[in-house]
């Protein structure tokens, strides 16, 4: 669909990313699993993709990385080119000063390659395994976040709240990038776009099977970019460097084969145990409404899984980018059962054939 001639200008340039939880794999050691992602990275660093975003999550079989930054740490000596997002670090499970650090010590370790993912937490159920409400979590949130940035800003931590009396603690590592590593703020929120858009933060609205539809996506977009166009107008940017444009992103599960018939047979085993992995906390707690068995079918019809070939999985992208209007694409290609083989043929093949043909549709529509 072409852009509407009414709708704000938003950006032509696409690029691409890998959005990973980590998740447990039968029959595998959680020793493998990381082994197999650090050769997945090592792939996609060779071109084709810009970000490699995972995922926090803990007490669950959906996420096997609860502190991303270890993760990322030995991700950031594997590769030498992707950046590295933690999408999200729970902010409010951490001490600030010591997520500070940790920030610090992994925009140094990676050469100046760290993006910082940032959120509330998505689940009560791992909120309150660290003895916080939902509404607690949020605000910690908002509590700590501009204590945080603070630091990495001015190289001085100062303590947020009412233990804020203390000394301020220097840092003897600093960050690379300044004056802080680009932000990402992953929502399913619509009421968020706003301010997001008006702040800078980079964005992923809607996760895979959960996301909202194409429209709704587009709609977003179209406020995101007008906030954000305002808001530079007025000087009043706070996150995004100067010309830079932010990313209004999506992300799908992504299974590309030789033929549509070889990664449809793929998908649906390797999904079934992702999606068991993904619905544990709520299955533990006795949610049945996020529990429900889900219609692979209906869900690719709806373009929220994308498997096929690569004339297929680009059709996917391409509508994604052209109707949804978005500027970033984050797939993920390692789940549940999925052989780290078969992973690593789809990143290859998304890279070297699918994205080529992605830049094509866009460059032709923005023309």
């Amino acid at each position: 669909m072409p852009p509407d001639p009414g709708a704000p200008e938003a950006p032509q340039d696409i690029t691409f990313g890998l959005f990973d939880w980590i998740d447990a794999a039968p029959g595998r050691t959680a020793g493998d699993v990381y082994q197999s992602r650090l050769d997945l990275l090592a792939e996609a660093d060779r071109g084709g993709f810009s970000v490699y975003h995972l995922a926090e999550h803990h007490g669950t079989p959906l996420g096997l990385a609860p502190s991303p930054a270890l993760f990322l740490a030995a991700a950031a000596r594997a590769t030498e080119r992707i950046r590295l997002a933690p999408t999200t670090f729970i902010v409010p499970l951490y001490d600030p000063l010591r997520l500070v650090q940790e920030i610090c010590m992994l925009d140094q370790l990676s050469d100046g390659r760290l993006e910082i993912g940032v959120g509330k937490g998505s689940s009560p159920h791992e909120t309150a395994m660290f003895g916080l409400t939902p509404p607690e979590a949020a605000d910690r949130f908002e509590e700590l976040m501009p204590a945080i940035l603070e630091a990495l800003e001015t190289g001085v931590f100062r303590r947020p709240g009412p233990d804020g009396n203390g000394e301020p603690v220097a840092l003897h590592v600093s960050v690379r990038q300044r004056p802080h590593p680009p932000l990402w703020y992953p929502t399913s929120n619509p009421a968020s776009i706003p301010r997001l858009g008006e702040e800078g933060y980079n964005v992923i609205f809607g996760f895979g099977f959960f996301s909202p539809p194409l429209a709704a996506v587009r709609e977003q977009s179209r406020l995101f970019f007008a906030r954000f166009s305002e808001s530079s107008a007025r000087g009043r940017v706070r996150y995004a460097l100067p010309g830079v444009t932010p990313r209004f992103g999506m992300m799908r599960h992504v299974v590309v084969a030789p033929t549509d018939d070889e990664a449809l047979a793929l998908l649906r085993p390797a999904f079934a145990d992702h999606h068991t992995n993904f619905t544990h906390l709520w299955r533990l707690h006795g949610d049945e409404q996020r529990t429900r068995p889900v219609d692979v079918d209906q869900l690719l019809a709806e373009g929220k899984l994308y498997a096929g070939s690569p004339e297929t999985v680009a059709r996917r992208v391409a509508e994604a980018v052209t109707d949804g209007e978005v500027n970033h694409v984050a797939g993920s290609f390692a789940w549940g059962s999925l052989d780290p083989s078969t992973s690593l043929r789809s990143v290859r093949l998304f890279r070297d054939e699918v994205i080529p043909a992605v830049r094509g549709v866009a460059a032709a529509v923005g023309a």
